[in-house]
């Protein structure tokens, strides 16, 4: 463990793929290491913990600025992960969230996703069967303004959640929208 640790304090900086698929399947991981990176590469953490199981909490991904692909998969299937990071990347680029979460049905959470704008396919299958979710907070104002942004990124989430959103953004509803029989605020 501390030699992974190490690897992974090397730098502030991760790599094009550098974490690609590190711990994939790793069944019996239950805590991960830490990941200080607050620049981030393209593929840089795609696939880290896909399928790890036993997986209960989630390491700090403090990155502000995200490159192509960079979380994509990074949870996939942890079906053990009862809360997300705080994810507070405000510039965001192509599939840097996609299936990012999908498949972690235990998780409780709030996400809160402080992005003014979108990226394409940024958020798509991003919470796919996360039935434990309690609820999204957005900050984006337009659904349509990048290739499915938002595509399913909210199929097989719990029935009832709160939806927070800027008052600008339309209330449209789908598993590629806005949860249905979710509460909506306004801010």
């Amino acid at each position: 463990s501390g030699n992974v640790q190490s690897l992974l304090n090397f730098s502030m900086q991760a790599p094009y793929s550098c974490f690609y698929k590190l711990f994939l399947g790793c069944a019996s991981l239950i805590y991960p290491p830490e990941f200080p990176a607050t620049t981030l590469s393209g593929s840089c953490y795609y696939s880290t913990f896909y399928d790890c199981s036993a997986l209960l909490t989630a390491p700090a991904l403090p990155a502000t600025a995200l490159a192509g692909e960079c979380y994509k998969y990074m949870f996939y299937h942890c079906s053990s992960l009862t809360a997300m990071p705080a994810l507070p990347a405000t510039a965001l680029s192509y599939h840097c969230y996609k299936d990012m979460f999908n498949g972690c049905a235990s998780m409780a959470s709030m996400a809160v996703l402080p992005a003014p704008v979108l990226a394409a396919n940024c958020y798509e299958d991003m919470f796919i069967n996360c039935r434990s979710l309690t609820g999204i907070e957005v900050n984006f104002t337009s659904w349509t303004g990048f290739t499915n942004a938002t595509n399913n990124w909210v199929y097989g989430v719990s029935a009832a959640g709160t939806f927070t959103k800027p008052a600008d953004l339309p209330e449209e509803y789908g598993a590629s929208r806005i949860p249905s029989g979710w509460t909506i605020i306004n801010k």
